[in-house]
Order: structure tokens, then sequence, then C-alpha cells
């Protein structure tokens, strides 16, 4: 983009960032603020339009550093003694719901489309994250935080912190045996799982407590003050998620290990501080990505499908998230509040439970940047024809609905 159409999408980006800013408690009661950012950028698509090469490479950087601000603000969010009583149960609810997800859109795909199972799976991996930055507008702010449980934020902070840097892993498996056949998945063990997970996992302890005990010390002796710690924070997430991205490793992964083992060595008060400064880097980030995204799609590509397509979102919506959640919900539901089960290690307590947080787990910028880097290594135009459309019907279906449903939820539980 140049003079005219690059100024007029940063005058949009700017203005949009300002409104929500001031007015994001105002607008989450009525709407989710990404589907605004959406809506805009489709407009800007029409206004302006631009080559869908150029936007898909701008909107992979653009979505990475989003969901990496994303990411680092929910593990900035956790208290030291809130996250040791939620991570074993947050990481069966990964885990599990990371595997159903990714099952249940794959055969949906592959079903529905008729692609090849292996490219079925690439887009089942694509939207199988539930999205922090998105789920962080359903679960953030005085309207969540007055009519949803902690429980039940908690646990989806958690989710989708954790399932987003571990989506690579899921993404990288049918990608390799695209690329390679059968030894694709001997590459995935040693490339993937041990050097982009594990080892970025490693570095994020290594590096997180480096940087915490620094700034802790440097607290302690007054040499840095408040507004130091904001913008140091800031800038080790950015300094993190480049340093992982030089060494090839899973950027997001590891830098939300880093900013958790950082935060356990913050005060209280200096960690709430950096997470609200670390929200609005997710927001000057989120804002771009998502114009980005609702100018890129590509609108008249999706006719050549069908109404195949059409019939895949409707059963992605409905069969990605709730099957597996209820699944978990037998199994982790608590039996009798009065027992005194603690509520952040069994977190669901009645049938509402079960459809909030089954429908509650929206495709947002994870998949964007998941898409964008499929579509890179595929060079596939159906990796962005098939998987966009994914997204976009959920930003739409879960933003309509995230105000209504959550209104909902607290006149169910009386």
């Amino acid at each position: 983009m140049h003079s005219f159409p690059f100024y007029l999408f940063l005058l949009v980006a700017g203005a949009l960032t300002w409104v929500l800013g001031i007015f994001s408690r105002t607008v989450k009661r009525v709407i989710a603020p990404p589907l605004l950012m959406m809506l805009a950028g489709i407009l800007l698509g029409f206004v302006i339009p631009q080559p869908q090469a150029m936007l898909l490479d701008y909107l992979e950087v653009l979505s990475w550093a989003a969901v990496g601000f994303g990411a680092t603000s929910i593990a900035l969010r956790f208290q030291p003694q809130d996250l040791r009583r939620i991570w074993r149960p947050g990481a069966v609810v990964t885990g599990i719901a990371m595997l159903g997800m990714w099952a249940a859109s794959g055969f949906v795909i592959w079903l529905a489309l008729d692609v090849p199972f292996t490219f079925a799976m690439v887009i089942g991996a694509v939207i199988t994250p539930t999205d922090p930055v998105v789920a962080s507008t359903i679960v953030t702010g005085p309207f969540a935080e007055k009519l949803i449980p902690t429980r039940l934020r908690y646990m989806l902070s958690f989710e989708s912190g954790t399932n987003d840097g571990l989506g690579l892993a899921f993404l990288f498996l049918p990608l390799l045996l695209i690329e390679n056949g059968p030894s694709g998945v001997v590459e995935w063990l040693y490339s993937t799982l041990l050097w982009k997970v594990a080892a970025a996992g490693l570095l994020g302890v290594i590096v997180g407590w480096a940087f915490g005990t620094i700034v802790k010390s440097a607290l302690a002796r007054g040499i840095i003050r408040e507004r130091a710690l904001l913008l140091a924070s800031m800038t080790m997430t950015i300094t993190l998620l480049a340093l992982m991205k030089v060494l090839h490793m899973d950027s997001i992964w590891g830098t939300f290990i880093a900013v958790i083992v950082f935060s356990g060595l913050l005060p209280t008060g200096q960690r709430q501080s950096a997470d609200e400064f670390q929200e609005a880097g997710t927001y000057i980030t989120m804002v771009p990505a998502l114009l980005v995204f609702g100018m890129a799609l590509p609108w008249s590509d999706w006719q050549t499908y069908g109404p195949s397509l059409l019939v895949a979102v409707v059963a992605v919506l409905l069969f990605r998230r709730l099957p597996i959640v209820a699944l978990l919900y037998g199994a982790m539901r608590r039996r009798d509040a009065r027992r005194g089960e603690d509520a952040l290690r069994r977190p669901f307590s009645s049938p509402r439970d079960f459809w909030f947080y089954g429908w509650f787990g929206p495709i947002g910028l994870s998949a964007i940047y998941y898409v964008t880097t499929a579509h890179r290594h595929l060079g596939d135009p159906q990796v962005w024809d098939i998987g966009s459309i994914f997204i976009l019907a959920s930003i739409v279906v879960h933003g309509v609905t995230a105000s209504p449903f959550t209104r909902w939820y607290a006149k169910a539980g009386g």
C-alpha cells in the first residue's frame, strides 16, 4: 500500500484503536470489538482494494504480533497461586480439547468439501486453537467479570493461551506429510516437537526467569520505576517473539511460557500494571491485523465451492467444540459445590457452564496466523479460501452472540 491507500488505512486503524480504547466497556455490552474491526476492514477492502498476495504477507506478520501480545497478556493475568491450582486441569482441558477439535474439524472438512485427508487436517489444525485475543474480549472487563464466574474465565484464558502456542505442532504434522510424505513424521518429531515446541518452552523458562530476576532486583533497589517496568514488559515480549523466530522456534509458545515465569517473580501491583500496558499492545496490533484480514477475504473465490462450503461452516461451528466439551463437562463437573471442591480444579458445576464454555471457543487471530503460515508453505490458494471463511464465520457468530449469551448465562443461574 502506498500514498493515499496507506494513509487511509492508517487513519482508520488509528481512529478505531482510539475509539475502542475509550469506549471498549460500552461496546462489549453490545458486540465483540473484533467484529467491528473486521467489518471496517471489509469496507476498506472495497474502497481501496489491494493485491491479495501483498495483504497475506502483511497479515502473517500482523497476526503473529497480535497473538503474541494476546498470549502474553493472558500470562500476566494469572497470579502464581491461581496458576498452581489451574495448570493440571488446564492441561487436561487443553490437550483433550485440542485433539477433539482438530479431529472433528478435519473430518467435517474432509467429508463436506471432498479434499485430500491431509489437506483437511491442515485446515482442521488452523482452526483448532481457541483464540486468546478474541477470547479475551469476551472474558475480560467489568461486564464479563460481573456475569461470568472466575473459574470459567480463568479456564478459557488458560486454554486459549496454551493452545495457541501448541497449535503449531498440530499444524506442522499434516503440513510435513504433504511436503515430504511418510518421512515427514520423523521430521515432525525432531524438528517440530523437540525443537520448535520443547526447546522453545525450555528457553522460555530460562529467559523468563532471567528477565524476572533482573527486574525484581532493580525494583527492590529502586533502580527502575513503574513506567520503566511497563516499557520493559512490552519490549521483552517483542524481543522474545523475535528471538524465537530467529531460532526457528514456536515463538508464541516460548514467549507465553517466558512471561508466565517472568510475571510470577513480580509483585501483584506491578504485574497488574504490566498487564494493562500489555493489553494496549494487543489492541495496537489486533486492529490492523483484523482490518487487513477483512480486506483480504476472497469473496469471489468462495462462490466456486457451492453450498458444500456453507454446510462445512455450519457443521464446524456446531461440532468442532461442543461434543468434546460435553465429554470434559461430564468428567470435570463438581457434583456438589458444598463439599468444598476447588472451583479452579473442577470448573464446571451446571449445564449452563457446558453451554457457555462449549460455545465460546472462538476462531480468530491465531487461526489467521496459522492459515497464512500454511498458505506460505503449500502455495495452494484453497488454504486461504477455505480457512478464511471459518474465521469470518466465527468472528461474526461469536461476536454477535457474546453479549446476549453472557446475559443469558447470568440469568440462567438465578
